[in-house]
């Protein structure tokens, strides 16, 4: 399957800046996400650039974290520690539910509810089925883009997943070069699209540490 990159802001960019908190709406209590209090998981050989953070349950999380050599799963909840980084990407399945979680989450960082430290990136969209999305569906999603300042990312639909096991999945880390044209298994290499987005998100993480001038040795973040 192709990629679908809807909009994206040049990503040698920093991140989406945050709005003034008194112009958002913030979703209601019971609709806010938890907080996690422990540093992210370190399963690789460095500490995690970014974490992926489920708009709702059934985001893909964990997929795309074990994409993205570089990430980590950091489930439904704010990363708070700043002993792993706090930089973000949210992911939601491109449905109207998806995109309105998405958008909750979005909202909870602009009104300032999310833990400080936290630097949204950008937000993914993984799809809800095979085949075209509805128009309502893409209509709302340029809604919920506005939040994140276009810095949206889709991963299309990969029949595969249903019959592979999350660690038998290829793995995209920093400055990989793509994947082969020919049709290939998920084991063997990320999808298109998945390095795409990868390479897309790493670019603005480094941009957004040449911005705040955070690379000093023994900084996480």
């Amino acid at each position: 399957m192709h990629t679908s990159v809807i909009h994206l802001h040049d990503p040698g960019q920093p991140e989406p800046a945050r709005w003034d908190p008194e112009t958002i709406t913030p979703p209601a209590p019971e609709r806010q996400a938890p907080v996690r209090q422990t540093p992210l998981p370190t399963i690789g050989p460095y500490p995690p650039l970014f974490a992926v953070l489920g708009a709702h349950g059934g985001a893909g999380t964990s997929t795309l974290a074990r994409w993205w050599a570089h990430s980590a799963d950091t489930g439904l909840a704010w990363p708070s520690s700043v002993r792993t980084t706090q930089r973000v990407i949210v992911a939601a399945r491109d449905c109207i539910p998806g995109l309105t979680a998405a958008a909750d989450r979005l909202r909870e960082w602009h009104g300032g509810l999310a833990p400080g430290g936290i630097e949204v990136l950008g937000l993914v969209v993984t799809p809800a089925r095979p085949g075209k999305v509805p128009s309502a569906v893409r209509r709302y999603r340029q809604i919920v883009a506005d939040l994140v300042e276009g810095a949206i990312w889709s991963i299309q639909w990969h029949d595969e997943l249903i019959v592979c096991e999350l660690n038998e999945l290829a793995q995209y880390t920093p400055n990989d070069p793509p994947p082969p044209r020919r049709r290939t298994t998920l084991s063997n290499a990320v999808p298109i699209d998945v390095h795409r987005a990868g390479a897309a998100i790493t670019a603005r993480v480094a941009a957004t540490r040449a911005h705040l001038n955070d690379g000093e040795p023994g900084n996480p973040r």
